[in-house]
């Protein structure tokens, strides 16, 4: 018999959700990208891939619990590694984006700069995943998923954090810019995307800071709108 609660289901249901329509949006995009022609929106389809994927360690600890009734041995944290082993690339593929779109000349200097900071954000993730993360395991394993956000004391934690206000910076506001000194369809597009690295900010540092509930249903509903309101700032 199955002893997940009510809020072990809905946040591994979510999770799962999030995974699927990662890969289900994330290839409709390639698929876009490949009639169209389109590089940077063969970029997003593989971001949106990836940013489907940081569900993998919540995911994963559902299927474990579904088959034994127990959840996934987080011993060593496989449950964070699972899920921010993807958060680099996806931040450098992202970034990229924005360079390729709002400084095309000088976007190698940036991204050199980006690429180190997330490399040393990985080596320094993989040498304590237990510091990383602040872990919560269920009181009665299998009655709740394992719950875990990230420290943002520890280095990997703090480079983290500077990831992501890049991202706020270069994409959100930086977009913004650009569609407040542009005209027509330029205007709206460069909208779209800065209204989608926005969502991807504000809702990925919401699930850090929202337990288990209802509410993760919207975090992650509005997790996933931030890749399609990219998607409509890129599409011809």
């Amino acid at each position: 018999m199955l002893i997940l609660n009510e809020f072990g289901w809905i946040d591994g249901i979510t999770a799962s959700g999030v995974v699927f329509f990662g890969f289900i949006f994330g290839f409709f995009f390639l698929y876009k990208a490949r009639k169209s022609g389109a590089k940077i929106l063969t970029i997003l389809g593989i971001v949106n891939i990836l940013a489907g994927l940081m569900y993998l360690g919540v995911f994963t600890d559902f299927l474990v619990v579904l088959a034994t009734e127990t959840n996934l041995d987080n011993t060593y944290g496989l449950v964070g590694i699972l899920s921010y082993v993807w958060f680099a690339p996806i931040i450098v593929l992202a970034l990229y984006i924005g360079a390729e779109l709002l400084v095309p000349k000088k976007k190698w200097y940036l991204m050199f700069i980006i690429i180190v900071v997330s490399i040393l954000f990985e080596i320094l993730f993989f040498l304590n995943p237990m510091g990383t993360f602040n872990f919560v395991d269920p009181v009665n394993p299998g009655e709740s998923l394992i719950d875990y956000n990230v420290n943002m004391f520890t280095p990997a934690g703090i480079i983290m954090a500077i990831l992501l206000l890049m991202v706020l910076i270069i994409l959100g506001f930086g977009f913004l810019i650009k569609s407040i000194q542009s005209t027509g369809v330029l205007r709206k597009k460069f909208l779209f995307l800065s209204l989608g690295a926005m969502c991807f900010c504000i809702f990925g540092l919401l699930e850090g800071l929202t337990a288990p509930g209802v509410m993760v249903i919207f975090v992650r509903i509005g997790y996933l709108i931030s890749f399609w309101l990219m998607y409509y700032g890129l599409k011809d």
